[in-house]
């Protein structure tokens, strides 16, 4: 499974997949849609992903929830996993993050 943003969109910059990802909510619910079904692919062929992150189910919650993109939501996934309370960011994204307290920097 191969998923671009030229696929989602038509535009091959970086920079400007971010924005059409954060300002168009079709494009985000498409490119959850697709973290998902690849989850699912690959524990549907028996593939166990070992790490000490937070289990992918619970990213994608987080995803979903607070409407992050994925580094994000791994970032606070993560602070929730290990029931970190608090984190120190200059990302305004974690303000809809209800279960964190961003601190400004």
């Amino acid at each position: 499974m191969k998923l671009t943003a030229a696929n989602l969109h038509g535009i091959y910059s970086h920079c400007e997949t971010l924005k059409r990802i954060k300002t168009n909510e079709k494009t985000y619910e498409l490119c959850l849609k697709k973290a998902d079904e690849f989850y699912h692919s690959i524990c549907d062929e028996g593939i166990t992903v070992v790490s000490s992150l937070p289990p992918w189910k619970l990213v994608l919650e987080v995803m979903e929830k607070y409407h992050l993109l994925l580094n994000d939501a791994l970032i606070a996934s993560t602070c929730k996993y290990y029931g970190i309370k608090k984190i120190a960011s200059f990302n305004e994204d974690f303000d809809r993050v209800k279960f964190l307290e961003r601190i400004k920097i």
